[in-house]
């Protein structure tokens, strides 16, 4: 592997980690719908008869959808770091 080879490989990965660390910003940001008065108030209100309401759910949510995001982006990194051996 040439160093351009090298290079356009860091530059591949450096945009897989810019677009999970945009996608991973933007996703916290949506969790301030929680504070913010508008059609994030159905977040406020409780689920059917439950304890639970939209921003613990929503919460729950993002915790998992982190982690799915994160798997993803190791499986999108071990799939390229075999394809450059």
């Amino acid at each position: 592997m040439n160093d351009s080879d090298k290079l356009r490989a860091i530059k591949a990965k450096t945009r897989t980690r810019l677009l999970f660390a945009l996608v991973t910003l933007a996703s916290y940001f949506a969790f301030v719908l929680n504070w913010v008065d508008g059609p994030s108030r159905a977040l406020a209100g409780r689920l059917g008869g439950s304890h639970i309401n939209g921003s613990l759910l929503f919460f729950v949510g993002l915790i998992i959808f982190f982690i799915l995001l994160e798997l993803l982006f190791l499986f999108i990194y071990r799939v390229s770091s075999d394809r450059g051996r």
